[in-house]
Protein backbone atom coordinates (compact mmCIF):
# COMPACT_ATOMS: atom_id res chain seq x y z
CA UNK A 1 0.00 0.00 0.00
CA UNK A 2 2.78 2.70 0.80
CA UNK A 3 4.25 1.67 -2.38
CA UNK A 4 1.18 2.57 -4.72
CA UNK A 5 1.00 6.23 -2.34
CA UNK A 6 4.94 6.93 -3.61
CA UNK A 7 4.16 5.76 -6.87
CA UNK A 8 1.30 8.11 -7.25
CA UNK A 9 2.98 11.01 -5.20
CA UNK A 10 6.04 10.54 -7.59
CA UNK A 11 3.48 10.77 -10.81
CA UNK A 12 1.39 13.84 -9.46
CA UNK A 13 5.13 15.96 -9.02
CA UNK A 14 6.37 14.87 -12.81
CA UNK A 15 3.11 15.57 -13.96
CA UNK A 16 3.35 19.21 -12.79
CA UNK A 17 6.73 19.99 -13.89
CA UNK A 18 5.81 21.16 -17.59
CA UNK A 19 8.41 21.03 -20.30
CA UNK A 20 10.62 24.30 -21.21
CA UNK A 21 9.99 25.80 -24.06
CA UNK A 22 12.08 24.60 -27.34
CA UNK A 23 15.67 23.57 -26.23
CA UNK A 24 17.53 27.17 -27.16
CA UNK A 25 21.49 26.74 -28.46
CA UNK A 26 23.45 28.65 -26.08
CA UNK A 27 26.32 29.99 -28.08
CA UNK A 28 29.50 30.40 -25.63
CA UNK A 29 32.70 32.28 -25.89
CA UNK A 30 35.11 29.75 -24.13
CA UNK A 31 37.65 31.37 -21.46
CA UNK A 32 41.39 31.54 -22.77
CA UNK A 33 44.83 32.15 -21.89
CA UNK A 34 47.51 33.13 -24.07
CA UNK A 35 50.77 32.57 -23.27
CA UNK A 36 54.37 33.07 -24.84
CA UNK A 37 57.70 31.53 -24.90
CA UNK A 38 60.73 32.05 -27.00
CA UNK A 39 59.47 29.75 -29.84
CA UNK A 40 55.35 29.90 -29.64
CA UNK A 41 52.22 31.83 -28.80
CA UNK A 42 50.04 29.29 -26.77
CA UNK A 43 46.34 29.73 -26.62
CA UNK A 44 44.45 27.68 -24.12
CA UNK A 45 41.05 27.19 -23.93
CA UNK A 46 38.85 26.50 -21.36
CA UNK A 47 35.76 24.02 -23.17
CA UNK A 48 34.74 21.54 -20.80
CA UNK A 49 31.83 18.96 -22.14
CA UNK A 50 33.10 18.42 -25.76
CA UNK A 51 34.94 15.63 -27.77
CA UNK A 52 37.74 16.10 -29.48
CA UNK A 53 36.61 15.01 -32.51
CA UNK A 54 33.91 17.71 -32.06
CA UNK A 55 36.59 20.61 -32.14
CA UNK A 56 37.67 22.58 -35.05
CA UNK A 57 40.24 24.91 -35.32
CA UNK A 58 41.09 26.81 -38.58
CA UNK A 59 43.45 29.44 -38.93
CA UNK A 60 44.75 31.71 -42.07
CA UNK A 61 47.25 34.61 -42.01
CA UNK A 62 44.24 36.99 -39.74
CA UNK A 63 42.48 34.52 -37.94
CA UNK A 64 42.54 31.80 -35.57
CA UNK A 65 39.14 30.17 -35.32
CA UNK A 66 37.91 27.57 -32.53
CA UNK A 67 34.55 26.03 -32.87
CA UNK A 68 32.97 22.88 -31.22
CA UNK A 69 28.91 21.58 -30.45
CA UNK A 70 28.81 20.12 -27.04
CA UNK A 71 26.79 16.76 -27.00
CA UNK A 72 24.45 15.97 -24.65
CA UNK A 73 23.54 12.35 -23.21
CA UNK A 74 20.52 11.06 -23.79
CA UNK A 75 18.72 10.04 -20.31
CA UNK A 76 20.43 6.28 -19.59
CA UNK A 77 17.31 4.30 -18.42
CA UNK A 78 14.02 5.88 -19.27
CA UNK A 79 13.12 9.74 -20.08
CA UNK A 80 14.19 12.90 -18.61
CA UNK A 81 11.77 14.91 -16.21
CA UNK A 82 14.44 17.78 -15.57
CA UNK A 83 17.54 18.35 -17.94
CA UNK A 84 19.18 21.72 -16.76
CA UNK A 85 22.25 21.02 -18.23
CA UNK A 86 22.61 23.25 -21.57
CA UNK A 87 23.66 22.29 -24.90
CA UNK A 88 26.75 24.71 -25.77
CA UNK A 89 28.23 25.92 -28.72
CA UNK A 90 31.71 27.16 -28.33
CA UNK A 91 32.96 29.68 -31.00
CA UNK A 92 36.13 32.08 -30.65
CA UNK A 93 38.01 33.56 -33.03
CA UNK A 94 41.57 35.44 -32.19
CA UNK A 95 42.84 38.02 -34.97
CA UNK A 96 46.56 36.69 -36.05
CA UNK A 97 49.91 38.95 -36.56
CA UNK A 98 52.51 38.40 -38.45
CA UNK A 99 55.34 36.08 -37.65
CA UNK A 100 53.00 32.81 -36.85
CA UNK A 101 54.41 29.40 -38.75
CA UNK A 102 50.90 28.56 -39.99
CA UNK A 103 51.42 25.32 -41.44
CA UNK A 104 52.90 24.28 -38.29
CA UNK A 105 50.27 25.46 -36.13
CA UNK A 106 48.98 21.87 -33.43
CA UNK A 107 45.94 21.35 -31.33
CA UNK A 108 45.63 19.10 -27.97
CA UNK A 109 42.90 18.10 -25.98
CA UNK A 110 42.74 16.91 -22.41
CA UNK A 111 40.60 17.05 -19.69
CA UNK A 112 38.43 19.90 -21.54
CA UNK A 113 41.13 22.09 -22.10
CA UNK A 114 42.32 22.57 -25.73
CA UNK A 115 45.91 23.68 -26.11
CA UNK A 116 47.05 25.79 -29.72
CA UNK A 117 50.08 26.46 -30.15
CA UNK A 118 51.44 28.78 -32.93
CA UNK A 119 54.68 28.52 -33.21
CA UNK A 120 56.52 31.87 -34.34
CA UNK A 121 58.40 32.53 -37.72
CA UNK A 122 62.11 32.91 -37.83
CA UNK A 123 62.26 36.38 -38.14
CA UNK A 124 60.16 37.13 -35.05
CA UNK A 125 61.95 34.72 -32.57
CA UNK A 126 64.31 36.60 -30.27
CA UNK A 127 68.06 36.16 -30.78
CA UNK A 128 70.84 36.72 -28.34
CA UNK A 129 73.10 39.41 -29.99
CA UNK A 130 77.17 38.79 -29.26
CA UNK A 131 78.87 42.12 -28.18
CA UNK A 132 82.53 42.26 -30.38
Amino acid sequence: METKKNDALIRACCNAIVPAAEEVEVIVAPDANIFETNDAFIVELDMPGVTKESITVTADAQTLSVNSAQTTEDAKSGKFLMNEIEKKKYQREFRLGRGITLDKISAEYKDGVLLVTLPKADEVKARQINIQ
